[in-house]
């Protein structure tokens, strides 16, 4: 009976450590290789925003016509300095471009931004114009400026 107390004992506490990993994030090599300066010469977003660089996962998503949002369909934003983004799943490059502020509105003073696939990049991110709004330091929010589009809402990982 002892031997079998100390047998699940132990395999309680085995399970419990290996449950408790943190996941290990890959970012595509093709991302982590390209210059700063790819798309611009110099920093794009004003200092309020620079927290908008780092890795992010997606949550959530929310809005569209019936306004149920849809099925995450992206594990991981990537975005680096100077404005270079990088959907990410399954270690997967699925597009990368530039991220830069979109022509703002005087009566409007959130931060607008576009994507924009590079030319060599396959197209996935159709809905490319977003507000960015952060929550906290760890989450993001890209909404959508107008009517039946979806929101984006991630939690900063790195």
């Amino acid at each position: 009976m002892k031997i079998f107390k100390f047998t699940l004992i132990v395999s309680i506490l085995l399970s419990g450590s290996i449950s408790c990993e943190t996941d290990t994030i890959q970012i595509s090599g093709d991302l982590q290789k390209m210059e700063a300066t790819k798309y611009f010469d110099a920093e794009v977003f004003a200092e309020p925003y620079l927290k908008v660089y780092g890795t992010w996962k997606l949550f959530e998503v929310s809005g569209g016509f019936a306004g149920n949002g849809h099925d995450l369909n992206f594990e991981y934003l990537e975005i680096k300095e100077y404005g270079i983004y990088g959907f990410l799943s399954n270690d997967t490059l699925l597009e990368y471009g530039k991220i830069s502020p979109a022509v703002q509105t005087t009566n409007d003073l959130r931060l607008k931004v576009d994507f924009e696939a590079d030319e060599e990049s396959d197209l996935f991110f159709s809905d490319s114009e977003k507000y960015v709004e952060f929550s906290g330091s760890d989450t993001l929010h890209l909404n959508s400026p107008c009517c039946d589009r979806y929101n984006y809402h991630l939690k900063r990982v790195k």
